[in-house]
């Protein structure tokens, strides 16, 4: 499969809008040559992904339980 980007008739690339901070990115396909599959791919920013990777996960305290045996 090749990956190429896909553009109009004018040959203008076809841009996907994302989010207000991030802008348009260019929209991509790849196409199987045998069959006719095709998956379309956007592409996503690095600065994000590292950003998602520093984002603090946030974990909850163990919660005590009491015991339902009665204490001897």
């Amino acid at each position: 499969m090749t990956t190429s980007a896909l553009v109009t008739p004018d040959g203008v690339e076809i841009m996907v809008l994302g989010t207000l901070a991030s802008g348009h990115r260019p929209l991509s396909a790849q196409v199987c040559s045998a069959c006719g599959y095709t998956e379309l791919y956007a592409a996503q920013w690095t600065e994000e992904i590292q950003q998602a990777r520093e984002t603090a996960v946030l974990e909850a305290e163990p919660i005590a339980v009491a015991s339902a045996e009665p204490a001897l």
